[in-house]
C-alpha cells in the first residue's frame, strides 16, 4: 500500500506544480497590447518615445506603459491593435526582435471608460449636489 501512496502524492505534486501556458493564438482580440522583448539598456523615456512613434502609425495610442523588459500599449480601438499586431511582430526594434500579443487583462481605462459610458457618462469622481427645494 505505500507505494500507492506515493504515486499519489506525487501524481498531486505534478499536477499543481505544472502553470497554464497561455496559447496567443487563443487570446481574445483587445485594445491593449503586450510586447515583450525590449531592450533593458535603452532609457526608459526614449524607449516609450519611440514605442509611441512606432504604434501610433496604426491608430491612436492612447497609454503606454513600460516595465523591465516588456511593455502595455493601449490603442483606441480593436482594429488598429490587430493591424499593429500583425504588422510589427518579429520587426528590429533596438536591436532586438519585438514579441506582440494581446493582453490577457483589460486595461483599466478602458474599464472606468466603459463604466463612465454604461452609466450615462457622469463622473463618479465628481461629487453630486442636489438642490434643495424652498419651502
Amino acid at each position: 500500500m505505500p507505494p500507492k501512496k506515493r504515486q499519489q502524492s506525487s501524481e498531486k505534486e505534478a499536477n499543481t506544480s505544472k502553470k497554464t501556458k497561455l496559447d496567443p493564438s487563443n487570446l481574445k482580440p483587445s485594445q491593449c497590447l503586450y510586447i515583450k522583448n525590449l531592450n533593458d539598456k535603452i532609457n526608459r523615456q526614449l524607449l516609450k518615445h519611440n514605442l509611441y512613434l512606432l504604434f501610433s502609425t496604426f491608430g491612436d495610442v492612447i497609454e503606454i506603459r513600460i516595465r523591465k523588459g516588456f511593455a502595455h500599449v493601449l490603442f483606441g480601438d480593436i482594429p488598429s491593435a490587430t493591424v499593429a499586431l500583425r504588422s510589427l511582430q518579429s520587426e528590429e526594434f533596438f536591436d532586438k526582435p519585438l514579441v506582440i500579443n494581446y493582453s490577457v487583462n483589460e486595461s483599466k481605462v478602458i474599464t472606468r471608460l466603459s463604466g463612465h459610458i454604461q452609466e450615462g457618462g457622469e463622473d463618479e469622481d465628481v461629487p453630486r449636489y442636489e438642490e434643495e427645494e424652498e419651502d
